[in-house]
This record gives C-alpha cells, structure tokens and sequence, in this order.
C-alpha cells in the first residue's frame, strides 16, 4: 500500500512545473475558443413593451401624460452569443410604476425578462424613466356637428341630420387637451339613402388650427353622454331624415318702399330664375313651383335702375324656413338681383343686339360693342297702351357709315316705333374697332340684320 502511495506521489510531483504550464495553457485554449465560438457582444432590442401599473394613484380628478417620447425604449443586453440569439423583444417587459413618481416627475423603469439566463447586471433601459406631466382632469359639453360623405339617391338631399344619443355630449381629460379643442363631429355616409336611416360613425374632435386628434389623442379622452353613460369607443348614431328634392323653382323677389316721384319698379331680375330646394313633401307641396321673398330690397326714393347687394338664399331659407326647406347640397346659393325702374306712363323694353339693323360696317376692322348683349330703349305712349307694345315692334338701326377708322366711337342708334309712341330719351352704343385679326376674337359681335 506504501508502495502505491510513494508511486502516485512520485507520478504528480514529478515535472511539476511542466504539469501547471499544461494545465493553465489548457485554460487558456478553453477560454480562447469559447470567445470565439461564442463571444460576449452587446445588443439592443427595441420596441420593448411598456407596461403603467398604478396609473390610478394620483387620485381621480388628475391624469397624467407621457412626455418626450420617453415611452419608447429601447434594451441593450450584454451577454454570449448564444444567449443573444434565443432574444426577442418580446421577452421584455419594461415596467413604470407611478407610485415611484420622483419630484422630477420621472418614473424609473425596472426591467423583467423571460431568459433565466440573464441578471440585472446585464442590462439597461434607454431611457432609463418615464417622464410624465402630471395635470388636472376637465370636463366641458360639445355640441356634436354631422359630417356627411357620399350622396343620396338620385331626387333626395339631406334634410336634418341629428345625433341619436343627444344633441351635445361631455368630453372629460387632461386640461392641456381639452384647452385646444374646436369642434366635434362624427363622420357618416349617405351614400344611395333613399329613405331615412340611423347610421353610425366615429367621434371626431378637431384642434382651433384645424387639425384632427390623432388616436393617441383621442384614447386619453373620456367620451359620456349629456347624462352620464359612457360612449363605447367613441361611436355614436347620426339619425338621417331624407327630403325630396324639387326642381326649377321660380325665385320672386319683393320690393318695399316709395320710389322717386313719378317712377315706380318695373321688373325684378333673379339670376338665376331657378333653383333646386329640398324640403319637406309640405313644404314644397306650399310653395307649387315659386318661392317668394318679400320685402327684400328698398326702392325709397329710387329713379333709376340698380343691382343690389347679392342675397345668400341658404342663409334665407335657414332663418326663415329653419327645418323645412334648403338649397339642394352642391348647388350655388347666391342671389344676384337687378330692380329696372321706370317712368311712370313709360315702358322700358330690351332689345337683343341681334336684332339691330348694322349699315356700314368696315369691312377691314374688327368691331366690339357695348354693351354687348342687348340695349333698353324706353318708351311713352302718346296714343295707346303700353301693354300693346313690345320688342317685335321696335325697329332700331346702327349706321356705322361715318365710322370708319379705328378708335372708340359713341354711335346713336336710330329707333323707330309703332305710330302712338315715341322715345323718352337718346340710345347710343359704343363701337370699338380695331385692326382685324387673323382669327376673329370672341368679342367680336356679328348681328343678325347687316347692311
């Protein structure tokens, strides 16, 4: 046994040092190939999910926002290899606790992660918070606007459009938000509606520079009804009413007040004549075909003939037949309105341009006249009635024979009447005429009746 024990003593002492230089080189390899087989490196892994826990502990009538992005981290794990490559971000949880609130109002962050392979000494979060403006929680009441898309079927427009849970809701959240806030509306489609319908659509709340909340905003608000329920994310219900819609509607315009001695109003013009309302089937039914404004425009005191200030027939239409009529969507809702005055025991009568007589013409000049349509020649009876006298009975002739050179020229015309009549006062046109042109421009007015 003594012999046994000399001989193993024997073998381990002998060449010592050569067995601790083998046994530190083997240790050295072993450590050199793990590094290269699989070395220490340092990732990052984004997109690591956020998890508040405690968002309730600054009591109920306070709310909190996250500020500078500072909810977007970013991991960065030191570790082999091998253990790296098993990651994901997925695997982490990065956790504010806001009863960790510092006066600063930073919440740390702590880091959990699925790897049991991985300690707190192998990580750490960018940033390393979560920075939060802590402020007080307002409610206000917005009346909710419809916004519509698409259109109705063919002879329908939209009547009234109202929100089924009431006409106005209440908006709850941070004051910061709230102070911004211009208009609420919900957005929904009629297309092809034929008959009234409730249709649902989504909240939509607009900044005062006309900006659109994006739905980060919109999840940090708090939406109730006028009485308290709770509006499940963010939908509410439009109740759409159909009306029918009619077609060229006569427009009258009424006048009040007392001309000029010895005048009176002889025509009212509208432009345009006709227009399409909708409105209610009663409604329309009242109106058969006319709709009249009274006592629009002054004549006090007035002589001669003018173009009044345009009127906006929705905003008519609104103040007068709120609920019942409108202008069909789409369509042009402005007024232009021209009163002809006239002499009492005269008659004022238009006379197309296409109905003058020209002699004369240059040949090698172009021509433009104004006005450009037609003319007025206003007439008294001396013998007869006005009301048996029209254009077909007025002759009138522009001789243009001692105009012949360039320039601008005042030329009377010649009117000729039915015996009982006569002219009130002298009618004249003016004639440009200029070099002619190759291709004859569009002003240029070629009458029907040239000599």
């Amino acid at each position: 046994m003594r012999k046994i024990s000399t001989r193993i003593k024997r073998i381990l002492t002998s060449n010592l040092g050569l067995k601790i230089v083998s046994v530190l080189v083997a240790c050295m390899m072993w450590i050199f190939v793990v590094n290269v087989d699989d070395p220490e490196k340092v990732q990052s892994f984004s997109d690591v999910k956020v998890e508040i826990r405690n968002s309730d502990c600054f009591g109920v009538d306070k709310t909190f926002s996250v500020q500078e992005d500072t909810d977007k981290v970013k991991v960065w794990v030191k570790a082999r290899a091998s253990v790296l490559n098993k990651l994901q971000s997925k695997d982490f949880k990065v956790v504010a606790d806001m009863r960790n609130v510092t006066l600063g109002n930073a919440v740390p962050y702590t880091l959990e992660c699925t790897s049991s392979a991985l300690t707190k000494a192998n990580w750490e979060c960018e940033p390393a918070s979560l920075k939060i403006k802590i402020e007080n929680v307002v409610q206000e009441s917005f009346g909710v606007e419809v916004d519509t898309t698409g259109e109705p079927a063919d002879g329908y427009d939209i009547g009234t459009s109202t929100i089924k849970e009431g006409d106005t809701i209440n908006i709850a959240g941070a004051e910061s938000l709230m102070n911004i806030i211009h208009r609420v509306s919900i957005s929904v489609s009629v297309n092809g509606l034929s008959s009234d319908k409730t249709v649902k659509g989504n909240i939509v709340v607009t900044d005062k520079n006309g900006t659109d909340f994006t739905q980060s905003q919109l999840d940090k608000l708090v939406f109730t009804t006028s009485s308290g329920d709770l509006i499940k994310d963010g939908v509410l219900s439009a109740k759409i009413q159909l009306w029918k819609v009619e077609q060229n509607v006569k427009v009258n315009i009424g006048t009040y007040g007392d001309p000029a001695p010895g005048y009176c109003v002889s025509e009212v013009k509208v432009t345009p004549e006709n227009i399409s309302i909708a409105g209610d089937e009663e409604t329309l039914a009242e109106l058969n075909g006319e709709l009249s404004l009274t006592d629009m425009i002054s004549v006090e005191g007035v002589s001669e003939s003018f173009t009044s200030d345009t009127i906006n027939l929705a905003d008519y239409l609104k103040e007068n037949y709120k609920d019942k009529l409108k202008v069909k969507s789409g369509t042009a809702s402005t007024l232009s309105v021209r009163v002809i005055m006239e002499k009492m025991g005269t008659k004022k009568i238009d006379i197309p341009l296409s109905a003058i007589t020209i002699k004369g013409r240059p040949t090698d000049l172009d021509m433009v006249l104004t006005p450009a349509d037609k003319i007025t020649v206003e007439v008294a009876a001396v013998d007869g009635s006005l009301d048996n006298i029209d254009q077909n009975d007025v002759k009138a002739v522009l001789d243009l024979t001692s105009y012949q050179k360039e320039g601008r020229h005042e030329v009377p015309v010649q009117i000729t009447l039915p015996d009982g009549y006569e002219l009130t006062s002298e009618v004249k046109i003016v004639v440009n005429l200029t070099k002619k042109q190759k291709t004859s421009g569009s002003n240029t007015v070629i009458s029907a009746a040239e000599e």
